[in-house]
Parts: structure tokens; C-alpha cells; sequence
């Protein structure tokens, strides 16, 4: 891996085996599945020979039809799916904060679940209090500190684990349609976040169906297609691509 390389995969695949036929339960399919192990299977290559490089400092765009990977690419990022084929490489610490939200108790308070979501984070207790003012001035969430996190709107939920995350000292970090939740001022708090993260030399990976903000803020994307890659390079061309391989008369440049 390149000194400039957060990221690097080579030859990477995902394969997952899913269900290929009806398998409603009698009692003759039971017994035989329980003794030889073996159901109807099939492969699904959610992802398949991907190469490509994520440098240092830059922010990234992945782009690609519903199902064509996107978030089992960030899970591999993440470290939470392993690869099937080939191989990816990571230099920096990284979290999986679009899977944060999976962690938060709805029947907690706010500020019990901030303090969930930094201990997921690996953020100690000391620093955590130190930064959650912070947290909370970024995510609008001060009257709210004592409610229960399942009072608010998923809107204001969601804000929570994205405000934690960009508030950890994370050095790469990946962001799955963040910036569709919440109102037009906070989407523009996390566009500035995001420059300020790109200026200090951390390097984002954003998924997003926003083709604007990618062509916008990106220097360069991966655009998807079935679970390879159907082209890399600058994001506006990278946009472009997509758009003639999914024309929709009359549509905005978001897909």
C-alpha cells in the first residue's frame, strides 16, 4: 500500500448464499434439512473484482443502482464483512458509524445513548464529556438531552450517531446516505463538517443516491453496477456515466 493509500482493494469479492427455492417448513423438509445440513442454496456475488484506491485526504463517492453493492463495500471497509476474494486493505482507524444506529436504545435518554454511541466508538468517559457539548451544538439535540431517544422523530435520531462519529478521532470515515436525514440547515452543517474533515487530511468514503453532492464535493468515484465496478475516476464523469446507463426523462440530477 501506498504511503498516500487509505484504502486499497484488489481482485475484492463478496459472495453470500441465499435462498433458492420455496422452503416452507413440512415436517419431511425439516427432518432432512436437520440431518444433512443442506438447504436449497444459490451464490450471490454481491460484489465482484473490484480494484480500486482511496487516498489519503480525499473524499471518495460510491455510486450505483439500488443492489449494486454499495453498502457491502462499506461493510468491508468496516471491517465487518470479510471478503470472499481478492483483498482490502485499510491505514487508519475507521467505524462503521451508519451502523451505529443499530446499537442506540430507544427507551434511554439522549445523552445515555451519546454516551453508548462513544463507547462504541472507542471515545473514554473523560473525552466524551469534554465533547458532548460539542456533539450536541453539531446535532441540534440540546433540548432534547433528557428525553428518551424513541420520543423524538427518526429524523432527530438519526442525527445522533452521525454527530458522535464526526466528533471521534477517526481518520477514515464512511458515511451511507447520512445526508438524507434531517432538514436542509443540518445537511448543510455536514457539508461543512465534511470540507473541514477533508482540510485536516481525513479521508471520507460517501455512499449516496444525491448525485450532486457527489459530482459536487467529491474529487473522484466508484460507480456500481451489479456488483462490479462499471467505472473510477473523477466524480463528475463518474456521475455522467451513470446518468446515461439510467436515463429518467425529465428527472433532476438526482437519482
Amino acid at each position: 500500500m501506498g504511503s498516500d493509500a487509505a484504502i486499497v482493494a484488489s481482485g475484492l469479492g463478496k459472495r453470500f448464499m441465499i435462498g433458492a427455492a420455496d422452503e416452507r417448513r413440512t415436517l419431511w423438509r425439516a427432518v432432512h434439512q436437520a440431518v444433512t445440513g443442506r438447504g436449497a442454496r444459490r451464490e450471490l456475488w454481491a460484489l465482484r473484482d473490484l480494484d480500486f484506491e482511496v487516498r489519503r485526504g480525499e473524499m471518495f463517492g460510491v455510486i450505483g443502482p439500488n443492489g449494486a453493492g454499495k453498502s457491502t463495500l462499506l461493510l468491508l471497509m468496516a471491517g465487518i464483512f470479510q471478503p470472499t476474494a481478492g483483498s482490502i486493505r485499510i491505514s487508519g482507524k475507521t467505524d462503521p458509524f451508519f451502523q451505529l444506529g443499530a446499537g442506540l436504545k430507544p427507551r434511554l435518554s439522549v445523552r445515555d445513548n451519546f454516551a453508548l454511541s462513544a463507547a462504541l466508538l472507542g471515545i473514554p468517559r473523560r473525552e466524551f464529556l469534554e465533547r458532548l457539548p460539542r456533539m450536541l451544538e453539531f446535532s441540534g439535540l440540546q433540548d432534547y438531552l433528557y428525553a428518551r431517544l424513541g420520543e423524538l422523530s427518526s429524523g432527530l435520531m438519526a442525527r445522533l450517531p452521525f454527530a458522535a462519529a464526526l466528533h471521534a478521532n477517526l481518520d477514515i470515515i464512511l458515511i451511507d446516505e447520512m445526508l438524507l436525514v434531517g432538514d436542509l440547515a443540518f445537511q448543510a452543517r455536514c457539508r461543512e463538517a465534511f470540507k473541514s474533515f477533508v482540510s485536516q487530511g481525513k479521508t471520507l468514503v460517501v455512499v449516496s443516491h444525491d448525485l450532486e453532492l457527489i459530482r459536487s464535493q467529491c474529487g473522484r468515484a466508484l460507480y456500481l453496477k451489479g456488483g462490479r465496478p462499471a467505472f473510477c475516476g473523477s466524480a463528475g464523469e463518474v456521475v455522467e456515466r451513470l446518468l446515461r446507463d439510467n436515463p429518467v426523462p425529465g428527472a433532476s440530477p438526482k437519482a
